[in-house]
């Protein structure tokens, strides 16, 4: 059944494929590049070896994370309310310099983050109070990944939020996830991408 959605979810988006209707130089090649690379990466088969039991979305977005975490060369993964550690093994085999921080999204005291930082977060009001103060912490290489951003009238109603933020300057819906870029000095963009 999930098989099913995932194609119908990408036959709705097929006209947004590969980067198209993407103006921006910078932003057609995160696209091509990072988001939709299809090319096998050097670690790919030593993952799947690693952790066989994987569902196919799970492994598409770990290859995600792992293609994030090597264009950002992050120092730090936050993972806020931590649930696989497929998702860490994927980012730190990327980059092996990355420092992995956990968070509640219950505590306030937030320490320090190492930028770039690559961050996962479920969209969610719970966490929004997270997410923003990653944003603002955020420098031009971290990237901030919200997960479900579809699941829910919730989840539509905080990502709709999120892009309207102020430091969201470039964001890319990916239907299964958002990412969220602070460039600065730029104009605000909100991609829709087939992935």
């Amino acid at each position: 059944m999930q098989k099913w959605k995932r194609v119908l979810v990408w036959l709705s988006r097929i006209g947004h494929c590969r980067g198209f209707g993407v103006q921006s130089p910078t932003d057609y090649r995160f696209v091509r590049y990072v988001i939709n690379e299809h090319a096998p990466y050097y670690a790919y088969d030593d993952l799947a070896r690693r952790l066989p039991d994987l569902d196919g979305l799970t492994r598409k977005m770990c290859k995600l994370y792992f293609r994030l975490s090597n264009h950002c060369q992050t120092a730090s993964f936050v993972d806020v309310v931590p649930s696989d550690e497929a998702y860490r093994l994927y980012v730190k085999t990327a980059c092996h310099k990355t420092r992995t921080i956990d968070l509640n999204p219950r505590y306030e005291v937030m320490e320090p983050i190492d930028t770039p930082f690559l961050a996962r977060a479920t969209c969610c009001e719970e966490n929004m109070g997270v997410i923003r103060c990653l944003l603002e912490k955020a420098d031009e290489s971290s990237v901030v990944v919200v997960e479900g951003i579809k699941e829910s009238r919730q989840a539509k109603a905080c990502w709709k939020a999120l892009m309207d933020a102020e430091q969201a300057m470039v964001t890319y819906d990916l239907y299964y996830c958002g990412i969220i870029i602070t460039t600065k000095n730029r104009y605000k963009k909100n991609y829709i991408i087939n992935f």
